[in-house]
């Protein structure tokens, strides 16, 4: 009897609140977020202290100075923009000891709530960083600003009532008017290099250290005019029916418009 008291005692004076795996968690925050966006529930006494947001500091690699932890405590009372929010998939994004759930609805919004998990790998345990906070970021843009800081991400969905994992959406395909734009660009910009260093421009794309390859469109090349120094050029890159040409003084001329 008396362990289990002790036992009873050391669980219930335990930081934050268990969980098991990643739709354990994600289920555990969505019951808990129609009360926390209104500041209540248990949102308070799950808020992490001082001492905890040191610690989640310092594992991101940030020096927790006083005015550090100040401007965090202060961002934990802010509320969120929107007081009811509808899941119905989720972004799960694992950095170190801190994991981030972004919950999207059906109607554009997201709701972002900043988690530090206080226990261990096998025994987690999570204190709330700050939030709920409301905005309209997509999905998307998580994706890849996710991967781009390679973080752990995890995709679930709402179905029934439930989350249930599933596989990362995938990105969109690039935009064909942008990726016209950028590989003019670079074009144009190693262009403008090899003149600084040659007085004059290059027709050859490999010349000027252009990988046509990476620019992502299905053709390119370079029609110089004129002698040195004072030569012109048009660059024409081509993707699909999309087909665009830019000069030496960086105008672009849409000559096939993109599907």
């Amino acid at each position: 009897m008396l362990t289990l008291a002790l036992t009873l005692n050391v669980l219930a004076a335990a930081p934050g609140f268990p969980v098991v795996h990643s739709v354990d968690l994600v289920t555990q925050v969505d019951k808990r977020l129609p009360k926390w966006l209104t500041g209540g529930g248990d949102r308070k006494a799950l808020l992490a202290t001082p001492k905890q947001l040191e610690a989640y500091f310092l594992s991101v690699g940030l020096k927790p100075t006083e005015v550090v932890l100040a401007a965090a405590l202060k961002e934990q009372e802010a509320k969120a923009e929107l007081q009811q929010f509808n899941a119905t998939k989720v972004l799960l994004e694992y950095a170190g000891k801190a994991a981030t759930v972004h919950f999207f609805d059906d109607a554009g919004h997201r709701c972002e709530v900043a988690l530090f998990n206080v226990g261990t790998e096998a025994a987690q345990r999570y204190v709330l960083l700050g939030g709920p906070r409301t905005d309209s970021k997509t999905i998307e843009s998580q994706l890849e600003r996710g991967r781009e800081a390679k973080s752990m991400l995890v995709f679930e969905e709402k179905k029934d009532g439930a989350w249930f994992t599933g596989s990362l959406p995938m990105p969109p395909p690039p935009d064909c008017t942008m990726t016209l734009k950028k590989a003019l660009k670079t074009i144009f910009t190693s262009e403008k290099a090899y003149f600084a260093e040659h007085d004059a421009y290059s027709p050859s794309l490999s010349k000027v250290g252009v990988d046509a390859k990476s620019l992502g469109v299905s053709a390119a090349k370079v029609s110089v005019k004129g002698a040195a120094p004072t030569q012109t050029f048009v660059i024409e890159v081509g993707l699909k029916s999309g087909l665009m040409q830019m000069n030496e003084k960086g105008e672009i001329t849409e000559v096939g418009a993109c599907p």
